[in-house]
């Protein structure tokens, strides 16, 4: 059986069934992969259309249908009457690491010997109050968590990261020439990773730490086939 393979906005193939097969357990393709049969076919996950009984395809992408209160500020004031909210992601949590390994080092090495030192100098107990500020440290990336937002619609992707130093996209999926995923030993496990997106004629724009990266290039790719089908 010949397949077509629907990567990064372009048709690939065809290619023999034992070949997607071994790629896809040399884990160079994933499952939820589109592929199809024919040449300008019906696209389907590439677990459905082999029909690999171990490994039930997931489901196809539902229009989220969210309320305007369920999307950020940045998607509700962005979205056209007419565009459907297909899948939406945010920042990962891993965000969190770093900041609390600062924080964890803060209150170790200058926070204890600071309220310590007040104690035995001075003879006060005030410089145990100091205890808590090290968890200020964790504010900045609580707050790029709560203001990015990741959305594909029928139409467009919207991207918007940080709140201070912000980075913003939309691009009309059309418009939209290949998402790549780059994802570290780590990031694979924990299921976060860079996203990078190149327009018609543009350059990379990489958005890093984001959540569950492969279902959000695989939402994109969907809207493509659809895009592509009409």
């Amino acid at each position: 059986m010949a397949i077509y393979l629907y990567l990064n906005g372009t048709r690939r193939g065809p290619f023999e069934e034992e070949q997607v097969r071994r790629m896809l357990s040399d884990r160079v393709l994933e499952e939820n992969d589109l592929g199809s049969t024919a040449d300008g076919s019906e696209w389907h996950p590439l677990a459905k259309l082999l029909s690999a009984p171990a490994s039930p395809p997931p489901s196809p992408p539902n229009p989220v249908r969210a309320s305007p209160a369920a999307l950020g500020g940045y998607a509700r004031a962005t979205l056209d009457s007419n565009e459907t909210v297909f899948y939406k992601t945010s920042i990962h949590w891993m965000i969190f690491l770093r900041y609390a390994s600062l924080a964890l080092l803060v209150f170790i090495f200058v926070v204890i010997p600071f309220a310590i030192g007040m104690q035995a100098l001075v003879a006060t107990q005030k410089g145990w109050f100091a205890l808590p500020l090290p968890i200020l440290i964790l504010i900045p990336p609580a707050v790029l968590l709560a203001t990015s937002e990741l959305v594909v619609t029928n139409r467009r992707v919207l991207i918007k990261t940080g709140a201070v130093n912000r980075q913003t996209l939309e691009m009309f999926i059309t418009k939209i020439e290949s998402v790549g995923v780059r994802q570290s030993f780590l990031g694979r496990l924990l299921d976060y990773g860079t996203v990078i997106i190149r327009g018609t004629g543009g350059s990379d724009e990489p958005f890093q730490m984001i959540a569950r990266p492969i279902e959000f290039r695989n939402a994109v790719q969907r809207m493509q086939s659809q895009a592509d089908a009409k």
